[in-house]
């Protein structure tokens, strides 16, 4: 009897044990076609979750592989449960995280999530995904949760780009500071937050800006907690960082006798305080006691909320020197920041709506943005728009766990003491999506798919509460909305901006002085750390003197910028012409002092009274002396609509020029007319000494050599190549971009006209040898070279290639065959050389320049992929090794394996003289297995 209880007990406790592992019944309840399948908001529906043990025995998943195709909407019911699990208002949205994502964002369900009159809404574009996963945990207390991942349709990167760590930083003054919330996820979604110290190589973002009276200046919420420092790159990338020579203390009157600086108060040697030092600069990376400590003003004490403005001032020396704090609580500030390399944060201002110190802001904060057609944007943002909802604040707390309505603003927002990244999940603003228009924490940036300047405004206080719940969100949300109506009715619709006119070579006619606004030469890049276009032009002698130019969008002489009607009616106000003079009412032009100038839809060549005054009066004199400038151009428009584009010219001793990646090699060609050599031993330079025929130059698939001799400068309107070394422990891609910097060149360095063998590195070894470089510069592009040139009889006299790689050409992409490597390839009848690069030109005889090609090396065949008796509209390519004079004793070659088509066969590939494929060959001369073949 004791053994048949014993047996019994056991046999209840395993029956005991499979009812509690009983899978829950969990349903997914839908009015659409889910899966091919209708739904229902009945139990059971025709959509079941299967338990999902990866995630343990209480979650449950459905995989959804077939799917409305722009969204859907749901909720879950629980069998035994007598309410359904629903979202806290009707159609908040879920988040789609990438498959595989840990610590996926998600939606937490309240006691107010449960009901049968709501939806949750899931949206995307059509096509997006392969398949989406439906997950929800049901275990009994706070931690239910829905939450959605998915896996794209296509294959491709991780993600939109992000914001990269600053390793390069631009010259400039930064405020730098763990500002940064680490609740900010990272990775693909933001770039993620600090740690408990400053870090230096990352979040440099907030760039002072200089005033007019020479000051440095840059603005941040009163509400942080961090440590703050002052950090200075010069144009050789040297660094310093900045502080008070102390831990100098800002913060509110919570635990202390009272707030400092005061309520609309300063602190700092430039205000006087008391027992204030000047800042002390130090080249360690480290915070060593030298910083400002900032700890929230919104303590529960003080809640003025506000702004902290930083201000510097420069010594003689032109160091960092006397510093001022000042406290503005009538203002507040967010920011808006591009994933482009290297941006800088946009601050977006706002005031109180009564003006004084207390009282809700307006909420509305404008900035002008560029976009380039891909590139994307984040708002910053530390403001929760209510705390009084308790599924917010739950979310707010996570990151800050004191925080509370704030004293003075008397709305229920307050404000974390940190910063965070806001995107909306990046959702192009203009498709259909339901949420295309908000944006909230940890979700990819947004953006707008156009080209050009337009005025964003963002709005803290026009989230979603459903978004500012969900998991990650920390109680964030807030909108963006373009300014003036759809994004593409944009303000300047700019795909291109140039500098046009006889200030800038290459832009015009110097015969007949016609502008020449299809010239690519004045072309500006957008400068994502200044935030506007420029553009470094070099100008020797006096040429340039008393020259004008124009801004001019899209090629286009009827999208112009040209000096305004104010300034020309005044007869004041234009660029001044001896920049340095003492102020006349003309602008310098330099960073304090910008030039306004005016938008123009008619070409300058149209305007009235054209050619009456010389010269025109809407042109912009060149107000510049000889030397490298660095013209910076700010198309915009206010938030009235009004013009107030501007320029400035500074000048510079430093350059930055993008190398490509290349079979392990940074490398590029270069010119100037201005000499200039590398800032660092980071870069070789290099001229093309000479060249040597292929052993069997009737082989069209053997190479030619083409010897390098390294310099030790740059000359002045000389083609060379510049050979950039890889940064130790990165690794990069083919066809990736890095920039070196280059410095105008000492002036013992020998100059144009002077012995250029002296400039070899290497001169000593090679005394008594003659100068030769077949590198021909480009200073000014020129967009119609081709491939050779000719005399009046059509002989050819050079055969010109350009500086790649084999994997780039046109024959490999064809036939997938030969190890990559570096070389020169012949050009095609359309070739091109761009500005500030170079070409090989090789002579085509012993006769052409007066017999040069006979000592240093001829090309008198077509041979490698091409061939035809003139090839002047030959579209192959050419190869040939290079070989570096430093680089193992002048023997090192670049990797070069013999190219053979795709098969060795009867049935291999045939290919004319011009290198285009055939596959059955009629009558002539063919290449075959690598050989001649006639037919």
């Amino acid at each position: 009897m004791k053994k048949s209880t014993k047996s019994l007990l056991a046999l209840l406790l395993l029956l005991g044990a499979m009812v509690e592992m009983k899978a829950a019944d969990v349903y997914l309840l839908t009015a659409q076609t889910i899966n091919s399948t209708l739904g229902k908001y009945e139990v059971p529906s025709n959509h079941p979750l299967a338990q999902n043990t990866s995630y343990g025995s209480n979650v449950y998943s459905l995989r959804i592989t077939s799917m409305p195709e722009t969204g859907f909407s749901f909720r879950i019911e629980v069998s035994g449960w007598d309410k359904q699990m629903q979202p806290y208002n009707d159609n908040d949205p879920l988040t789609i995280n990438e498959e595989g994502t840990q610590n996926p964002i998600s939606y937490t369900i309240t006691g107010d999530c449960y009901g049968s009159n709501k939806l949750w809404k899931v949206s995307y574009t059509a096509d997006e995904y392969e398949y989406l996963t439906v997950n929800v945990d049901i275990t009994e207390g706070t931690t239910r949760r829905v939450w959605i991942e998915g896996k794209k349709a296509s294959a491709g990167g991780s993600g939109e780009p992000v914001v990269r760590s600053a390793t390069d930083i631009e010259p400039g003054y930064y405020l730098v500071g763990n500002f940064f919330s680490p609740y900010n996820k990272g990775g693909e979604f933001n770039p993620g937050g600090d740690g408990a110290t400053i870090e230096y190589t990352k979040h440099v973002y907030f760039k002072f800006e200089e005033q007019k009276d020479k000051s440095y200046a840059f603005s941040i919420p009163a509400c942080l907690t961090a440590h703050a420092q002052i950090l200075a790159v010069d144009e050789y990338d040297k660094k310093m960082v900045y502080g008070p020579d102390e831990v100098f203390n800002l913060h509110g009157a919570k635990d202390n006798t009272s707030a400092l600086p005061s309520t609309n108060g300063a602190v700092g040697t430039i205000c006087g305080t008391t027992a204030a030092k000047k800042l002390v600069g130090s080249a360690t990376m480290a915070e060593d006691g030298n910083y400002w400590n900032l700890v929230t003003r919104n303590d529960g004490v003080t809640d003025d909320d506000g702004m902290y403005t930083f201000s510097f001032t420069l010594d003689k020396d032109g160091n960092p020197s006397d510093w001022q704090v000042k406290h503005d609580a009538t203002t507040r500030v967010t920011y808006l920041i591009g994933n482009m390399e290297g941006a800088t944060a946009q601050p977006l201002f706002d005031k109180r709506k009564s003006g004084g110190n207390e009282g809700e802001f307006s909420d509305n904060m404008e900035a002008p943005l560029y976009f380039d057609g891909s590139n994307s944007y984040w708002a910053i943002d530390y403001i929760v728009n209510t705390v009084s909802d308790n599924g917010i604040l739950a979310q707010a707390k996570t990151a800050t766990s004191d925080i509370h309505e704030t004293g003075s603003v008397h709305n229920n927002s307050g404000t974390h003491d940190k910063l965070f990244f806001l995107g909306n999940g990046g959702v192009d603003y203009n498709s259909t999506s339901e949420y295309r228009d908000k944006v909230w924490a940890n979700q990819k940036p947004f953006t707008l798919n156009l080209h050009g300047i337009k005025r964003i405004q963002y709005n803290p206080n026009k989230g979603h509460n459903g978004l500012s719940t969900q998991d990650g969100s920390y109680g964030l949300s807030g909108s963006i909305q373009v300014i003036g109506g759809n994004a593409a009715d944009a303000d300047f619709l700019i795909k291109t901006m140039s500098m046009i006119g006889d200030a800038v070579e290459g832009t015009y006619d110097e015969k007949t002085g016609d502008w020449k606004y299809i010239s690519t030469a004045g072309d500006m890049k957008y400068d994502a750390n200044e935030r506007c276009f420029s553009l470094t032009i070099s100008t020797v002698g006096d040429k340039y003197k008393n020259s004008h130019f124009r801004f001019v969008a899209n090629n286009d002489a009827h999208q112009n910028w040209g000096e305004t009607d104010g300034n020309i009616s005044s007869n004041t106000g234009f660029a001044r012409p001896a920049y340095d003079a003492a102020d006349d009412g003309n602008h310098s032009c330099m960073a304090d002092d910008p030039n306004d100038v005016q938008y123009r839809t008619k070409a300058r060549e149209d305007e009235e009274g054209f050619g009456s005054t010389t010269p025109n009066q809407k042109d912009i004199l060149w107000n510049r002396p000889e030397g490298i400038w660095t013209v910076r151009f700010y198309p915009e428009l206010d938030k009235d609509g009004k013009d107030i584009s501007r320029y400035t010219i500074s000048g510079t001793k430093v350059i930055k020029m993008p190398f490509t990646y290349r079979v392990r090699k940074f490398i590029r060609t270069y010119s100037s007319n201005v000499a200039m050599a590398p800032v660092n031993d980071n870069v070789k330079v290099y001229e093309a000494y000479s060249y040597g025929k292929p052993e069997n130059a009737g082989d069209p698939l053997s190479n030619g050599t083409v010897y390098l001799r390294q310099l030790k400068y740059i000359p002045a309107n000389m083609g060379v190549v510049l050979v950039g070394e890889v940064p130790e422990g990165e690794s990069f891609s083919d066809y990736a971009t890095l920039n070196f910097s280059l410095k105008e060149a000492p002036a013992e360095m020998p100059l144009e006209g002077d012995n250029y063998t002296a400039v070899w590195t290497k001169a000593d070894e090679y005394v008594g040898q003659e100068w030769n470089n077949y590198l021909v510069p480009t200073v000014t592009a020129i967009d119609n070279l081709g491939n050779a040139d000719t005399d009046d009889k059509g002989t050819i006299l050079h055969r010109f290639f350009g500086l790649g790689n084999f994997h780039s050409t046109k024959y490999y992409k064809e036939n997938q065959t030969g190890d990559d490597y570096i070389g020169f390839f012949r050009l095609t009848q359309n070739g091109k050389s761009g500005a500030n690069k170079a070409y090989l030109s090789i002579p085509a005889n012993t006769v052409v320049d007066d017999g040069v090609g006979k000592e240093f090396g001829y090309i008198d065949f077509n041979g490698q992929f091409l061939g035809n008796e003139t090839d002047l509209n030959n579209q192959s390519l050419a190869k040939m090794a290079i070989v570096f004079d430093d680089e193992d004793g002048g023997g090192s070659t670049t990797t070069v394996t013999e190219v053979k088509p795709n098969s060795t066969d009867d049935n291999a590939s045939f290919y004319t003289l011009q290198g285009v494929k055939v596959s059955r060959p009629v009558k002539g001369v063919y290449i075959h297995n690598g050989k001649k073949f006639i037919k």
